[in-house]
């Protein structure tokens, strides 16, 4: 096969609705996995004690508790009550809910869909939270330190907007990474950020916390050396002529912009539906400088193995194979069920019909088999992957 036509770089607008569509599905349809009847249980918003504090309280007022707690409601209950007596020695009438993991919580399992190995999902872990209803606890004021004046203005027009707003771990946790990623984009790769909870007062009918945020900035990286390595479909092509940055630039953000998702979407339209796009960097602090490389693993090269057209009759099934242009044993593209919606559109066998895709993918034999559900233009219409 031929590739020298396809050197320019293209996004395919069907990849992105591939990955949406399927991101989708499994965020509704996948059953989640069951976790254990112990879990390890944290606390939101008890700014009076940090955490280790208030678990060794907990454990003097409740014989046995450990690190972890049953997940049922005699259990949880036992710990309420000890937290809702804790308030109460502070003069603080508490209202107290403790959560578990919802099947919500837990994240589409991306390592196993096709094209999606180089997606990064954080590992979930399940806990049980324990956090005050009432009175409400909230962000005071901000105050930010750091000896970068340009990180200060710009973590300060970030986190001001959120004073005010109900204070617990998880906007602190969101906050620092909020920060980070700044100090990143102004090339302070070797940043560091520490929250600093104030002591707790009371604003009318709730409860505030200020928070000093340090930003030990560190010095400021700039680009030492980049690489780009676009595979076997680009060897010998020079794709730096599409990197804007270049070396002594300042540091921050990726240097390749959108090179990497249009390499994975020509990647894929030519077959490699597990072609992961690696992009890494490597810290040089002693010269303040960071080498930035990019790297195409492609796979093996997918071909549609069955195709399944359900719901129309033989006519119109034999039309849609034909508009489809892509036969079993023909390299998978995903552009073709993207042109095939175009097509049938202006189809007059097919008028008023929309249809749904099911791709299933073997990975071991690289193959697809593909199912196509049609409908009348305002039924239901699915998109599954497997």
């Amino acid at each position: 096969m031929r590739h020298s036509a396809g050197y320019r770089l293209i996004l395919s607008a069907a990849l992105v609705a591939f990955i949406c569509a399927s991101s989708a599905t499994h965020a509704q349809g996948a059953k989640a996995p069951a976790y254990s009847a112990h879990l390890p249980y944290s606390f939101s918003n008890f700014v009076w004690w940090n955490d280790d504090e208030l678990r060794a309280l907990l454990k003097k007022r409740i014989p046995g508790l450990g690190d972890e707690i049953a997940t049922n409601n005699p259990a949880e209950g036992r710990v309420r009550d000890a937290l809702t007596a804790l308030m109460k020695e502070k003069g603080i009438v508490a209202e107290i809910q403790s959560e578990e993991p919802s099947t919500s919580a837990f994240r589409p399992l991306t390592a196993n869909m096709v094209g999606m190995g180089d997606m990064e999902v954080p590992t979930f872990h399940p806990t049980v939270v324990f956090s005050l209803l009432r009175p409400k606890v909230v962000l005071g004021h901000v105050t930010v330190q750091s000896e970068a004046s340009d990180l200060i203005e710009a973590v300060e027009a970030e986190l001001k907007g959120d004073e005010g707003k109900a204070f617990g771990a998880g906007m602190v946790s969101f906050s620092q990474t909020r920060v980070e990623e700044i100090a990143k984009k102004k090339g302070y790769l070797g940043e560091q950020v520490l929250f600093r909870r104030m002591p707790t007062h009371k604003v009318e009918d709730s409860y505030a916390t200020d928070v000093t945020v340090v930003v030990s900035a560190g010095p400021r990286y700039r680009i030492g050396a980049l690489h780009a390595d676009g595979g076997p479909l680009f060897e010998g092509k020079d794709l730096m002529q599409f990197v804007r940055a270049r070396i002594g630039d300042a540091a921050g953000g990726s240097p390749f912009g959108t090179i990497g998702p249009q390499l994975r979407a020509y990647y894929q339209q030519c077959g490699f539906a597990d072609v992961m796009v690696k992009a890494e960097q490597t810290l040089n602090s002693k010269e303040a400088t960071v080498a930035y490389s990019l790297k195409v693993i492609p796979g093996p090269i997918y071909h549609l193995r069955s195709l399944t057209i359900e719901k129309l009759k033989p006519d119109q099934e034999n039309r849609v194979r034909e508009l489809l242009g892509m036969k079993p044993g023909e390299i998978f593209r995903d552009q073709a069920i993207t042109d095939l919606y175009h097509e049938i559109a202006a189809e007059p066998l097919l008028k008023g019909y929309t249809f749904g895709f099911s791709p299933k993918a073997d990975k071991a034999a690289a193959a697809i088999d593909l199912s196509l559900t049609f409908s009348k233009e305002g039924g239901n219409a699915t998109v599954t992957v497997q």
